[in-house]
């Protein structure tokens, strides 16, 4: 601990002190100096060297090495979008809550008797829980647009408009 600092590691102004995690000088700084060090220790040399290890690694069936070079060279794969196909089983309506509970229900119920993969129980989650929002959306609006109504009967200190 540095002179000045309380028993919490911080100075009298309440900031991290000097040497302490965090504070200057602390893990961010030590990392960056580790970093800056590393980075002029290698050279473009070293990286080829290296690539040229992995890909000799992947030529003989390492399957981390043939990743990490095809990353390194062709970039991450792209998620491939899946082709959607129609449900073979009609969802209940979702006009209301209650409804949009019981469609929830019945999504779990089809997962689980493994009518309904995965990804395609997912998506029909999503759109369950959209339709909530929608739901709770229209409501709110309904109350405000109630309450706006009666505030414009209400004449200021509490008389009532006729």
């Amino acid at each position: 601990m540095t002179k000045g600092a309380a028993p919490n590691g911080r100075s009298p102004s309440g900031q991290f002190a000097k040497g302490n995690a965090g504070g200057p000088g602390g893990t961010r700084q030590r990392s960056f100096v580790l970093r800056q060090a590393a980075e002029h220790a290698i050279t473009p040399e070293h990286i080829e060297a290296l690539m040229r290890k992995a890909l000799r690694m992947g030529l003989e069936g390492d399957v981390r090495a043939i990743r990490l070079v095809l990353e390194w060279t062709c970039g991450r794969p792209a998620e491939v979008a899946t082709n959607a196909e129609p449900l073979d089983f009609a969802m209940p309506p979702l006009q209301t809550a209650a409804q949009c509970n019981a469609a929830l229900e019945f999504v779990a119920a089809a997962l689980c008797e493994g009518r309904l993969n995965r990804d395609a129980a997912q998506v029909l989650i999503e759109l369950i829980h959209a339709r909530i929002k929608a739901i709770e959306v229209a409501d709110l609006e309904r109350r405000l647009l109630e309450l706006e109504a009666r505030f414009e009967t209400v004449e200021p200190f509490g008389r009532r408009r006729r």
